[in-house]
Parts: C-alpha cells; structure tokens; sequence
C-alpha cells in the first residue's frame, strides 16, 4: 500500500525525528494504569501483613460477618504473598495468545475484567485460601497487562521517545507500590485493610475507561496485514509529521513475517526451540538474563518484606502501641517508595544520555556495594548505617535493573518475537518474585545480617554476565541490532557483532534520528 503525499506532508517533520507527543503520552499514561495496579498489589499486603495475620488489632471478632483478622504462620502468608507472581506467571503466559490474536489494546483493556472478579475475593475473604485465590486472580489480570505494556509501549513510541516513556513500565510499578503503601497508612485496622484490597477493582474501572481512548499498536496492526489502520494510527501517534519513512520501515520489519506465512507470530515454543526466521538465542539470553538478575538482585524482599526488614534492623517500637498510627518501620517503608518513584523519574532523565549496558553494569555494581554494607551494617549493629544503605541500594535499582529489562529485549527483537520474548522474560520475573516472597522471610530469621551478602554476590554475579553478553540498545534500529545479533550466543565485545560495524558497512543507509548509532 502506498501513503498518499500531500503539500503539507512534504513540508511536515519526519516522525522519527520526534520527541514525545501528547497523544502517544496520552496513550502510554492510560495504558500504565494496569502495571499501576499490578505495583499496587505487589505492595498493599507490606504494612496490614501483621493486623491480618497475627491480630493486633484484638481478638478475632466478626464485622458485619466478615472476621476482623485470618490468624496464620509467617510461611503461610509468604505463601498468600507470593501467590500473586504465580497468578502474574499464568496471566504473562495468556497474555501472549490474546495479544498476538486480538491486539495489544485488547489485553490491556478487558483483562481488566478479571481484575474486577479478583476484587470480590479480595475484600471479602473469610479465610487465608479464599484470600489467595483472590491473589491468584488478580495476578492473572495485572501480570497478563503488565507483560504486554512495555510491548505497547515500544512499539507505539518513537526511537527518541522510547528512551524515557518505555521505562514507564518501572515507573508505573513504583508509583502503585507508592500510593498503596501511603494510603495504607490510613487503613490497617479492621475493617478497612479490606477496602484498602478493594481498591485494585477501581484501578480496573479506570484503566478500562482511558484505554477506550487509545489506538491499537500500528506495529500489530500491521502484522496481521491491517494497514490503512495502521497508517492511521501512526499517523495519529506522530500528530501531524510526515510518516512516510517510518511507515515503510515498519512494512519492511513486518515483511518477512508475511512473506513466511501470513499472520505469523512466534510462540514461546518457536523461541525457545530456534523455529523463528532469525537465530534468536542471544535475544533470549539477554531477556532471561536481565529479569532473571533484576529478582536475584533482592529487590522483591524490599517490596515485600520492607517493614519486618526494618524492624529487624532498628526494632524500638513498643509491643503496647495504638496500631491506628505508623511506626518507624511502617513510615520508612513508605519514605522508601517515595524515593524509589525520585529515583526511577532521574533514571528516566539519565536513559536519555547513557546507554542501557551502561546502565546496568552501574547499576549492578553499585547495588553488589551496598549490599555488602547493608550486612555490615546490621552484623556489627550500627542500623543508621543499614538503613541508609538501603536506601541507596533502592536508589541503585532504579537507574538499570529497575526499568530496562522491559525495554532491552523489545530493543533488539524482530516485531514476530516480541510477545513470545517478553512473555518468557516475565515469566522469569514472577517466578522470581514467588520464589523471594516464599522465602525471604525465613531467610531473614535464620541469617540475620547475613541475607544480604548473598543478594550482594548476585549482583556482582550480574555484572560480570552483562559485561560479556548484554548488546547497547539505545538509539539503535530494531531491523539493525536483529540482523548483528541474530547469529547464536556470542560475547559482544568482539568487534564483528557490534552494531557500529555494522552500519559503517551499510553506507547507504542513515540513522533517522541524524545521529551516529
């Protein structure tokens, strides 16, 4: 299909030469609602936790039917809070059909559905299984939008664009966590730890609201061969600029799909097995690589465990206390999440300048740092000294492992993969996430000061893989990094797999953006 040119397309701005535009804001903005609400429900059971489960609000009583506590042991709630990764792992592996067969939107919209039946569960349990069943659903419908997001994202923005707004993935997860730790605040007590649950359902209303607004990914549209309504909503995305370079590349990226076999998506299998067009192993390695080492970093057992991880560390807070008002551990925790969303909008700013392996080599090595301290800090007891590393430990985070492992592998995987590719890159993410909050907990009791000297040794363990193996992605064609790095396994470092060798040797082609990739 050809564009139609006009005068005023002549005179307009090339697209790829475009920042940010209010409606792709517009559109990234409402679709982060459902990662919002997958943050929100990683944190809100951190502060009512102990309320719940140990009743400390009194004796277990009946309010209006409903039991005011669910008595249980601390492995029994690791297992309620770990419960929603498992629920995300099963949304994250749906989300892949859904999304290649009925478009991104689709997914991000009506999975919201689920969501609204989780709520019920969650705000109305009697028991500890009907509560985690409820977790179960909620991870279905938040993992399921969360996975598919940054996919949106990335291909919705432009290349100068997608240096900020494809890490509103982390940004989103960070802003739920915080506004469900403040509002917490307000409502440990019972009843109102379950209309604080409640609250997920009206993420879903909202979310399913603003996504009515919003195009479908003209990249997806494209795919299935739909593409007067993929011109249009480039065009729409790009407000007024001319197109007709960026619409020709998008039709070459989706080309050897529809030439292979019309409406050819990979799935997970196709991925894993080597059944695509290109060699994908190195793509694959890099996203297991990057969530894998994102978990492994400890920062799950901050999400979770933030307020028993600094009670731990300075337990000074009297047993008789009124629970109606926070204690230090409960008003850390949340000064801990306002300085993560800081720290993740400075990290945005910085992905502009410094490439993403750069990135994440400093973001690894200094967090290896602070991890060591963090233990020194709690086994020689000075806990001014661990609190303030752990503070900048979650600062550290925010910077690489936080926000890229949703935009590296969309940054360097043909438009075929990328479902199948970040569905196993999520999937690697909420078994992590199960994983640290079944186990953290116990950890924490039998080794004290020590926990954090083996998170420390997984950092540096992340460091030395990303030095050998993670490619830039920054400011790079997609159609470029597949074809440099669609050859197998290989250290990046040698010099015939790097992208600017590459395209010194394709002189006839220049970066859209005026700049030397």
């Amino acid at each position: 299909m050809a564009i139609k040119l006009t005068t005023a397309t002549l005179l307009a701005k090339d697209s790829q030469s475009l920042g940010i535009t209010k409606f792709q804001l517009l559109c990234v903005l409402a679709s982060s609602i459902a990662t919002i609400n997958y943050g929100w429900n990683l944190a809100v059971t951190n502060l009512p936790g102990d309320i719940i489960t140990q009743c400390l609000a009194g004796p277990r009583h009946e309010i209006g039917g409903l039991p005011s506590c669910m008595p249980t042991t601390s492995f029994i709630w690791g297992v309620a809070i770990g419960s929603y990764a498992v629920g995300a792992l099963i949304g994250a592996l749906a989300s892949t059909w859904f999304s290649n067969n009925f478009g991104r939107k689709f997914v991000l919209m009506y999975f919201n559905v689920i969501g609204l039946a989780a709520t019920l569960l969650l705000a109305l349990p009697v028991n500890i299984p009907m509560f985690v069943v409820g977790r179960i659903i909620a991870g279905v419908a938040q993992g399921a939008a969360n996975g598919t997001f940054s996919s949106y994202v990335v291909e919705i923005t432009t290349p100068r664009a997608r240096s900020s707004l494809a890490s509103m993935t982390q940004m989103a997860v960070v802003f739920g966590q915080m506004i469900a730790l403040i509002i917490a605040l307000g409502m440990l007590k019972p009843p109102l730890w379950r209309i604080l649950f409640s609250l997920t359902g009206a993420l879903c209303l909202i979310s399913m609201a603003l996504m009515h607004f919003c195009v479908e990914s003209p990249k997806w549209l494209a795919t299935k061969g739909r593409l007067d309504e993929a011109q249009v909503a480039l065009q729409k995305l790009r407000e007024g600029a001319d197109i007709t370079d960026e619409y020709a590349q998008l039709l070459e990226t989706t080309k050897k799909s529809t030439d292979m076999k019309q409406d050819y998506t990979a799935s997970v299998l196709d991925v894993i097995l080597g059944r695509t067009p290109e060699n994908l192993r190195h793509q694959l390695l890099v996203a297991v690589m990057v969530m894998f080492f994102q978990q492994a970093s400890g920062i799950s057992a901050i999400s979770f465990y933030s307020t028993t991880l600094f009670g731990t560390i300075s337990p000074t807070q009297d047993v008789d206390r009124d629970i109606s008002k926070p204690n230090l551990a409960q008003i850390l925790s949340v000064v801990l999440t306002i300085i993560g969303a800081f720290s993740t909008l400075v990290g945005m700013f910085v992905a502009n300048y410094l490439g993403r392996r750069t990135l994440m080599l400093a973001s690894h090595g200094l967090m290896a740092i602070f991890c060591v301290l963090i233990s020194v800090g709690s086994i020689v007891d000075i806990p001014i000294m661990a609190i303030v590393m752990v503070f900048f430990y979650f600062f550290s985070y925010f910077f690489g492992p936080g926000p890229l492992p949703w935009v590296i592998p969309n940054e360097m995987t043909p438009t075929y993969a990328i479902t199948a590719i970040m569905a196993i890159n999520n999937c690697i993410g909420y078994l992590g996430t199960f994983v640290v909050g079944l186990i953290f907990s116990p950890m924490l009791s039998a080794m004290n000061g020590y926990t954090f000297l083996i998170f420390a040794g997984l950092n540096a363990l992340a460091f030395v893989c990303f030095f050998f193996f993670l490619p830039e992605t920054k400011d790079r064609l997609i159609a470029d990094m597949v074809k440099v790095h669609s050859v197998g396994i290989h250290n990046v470092l040698q010099s015939k797999y790097r992208v600017n060798a590459y395209i010194n040797r394709r002189n006839n082609r220049i970066d859209p953006i005026g700049q030397t990739c």
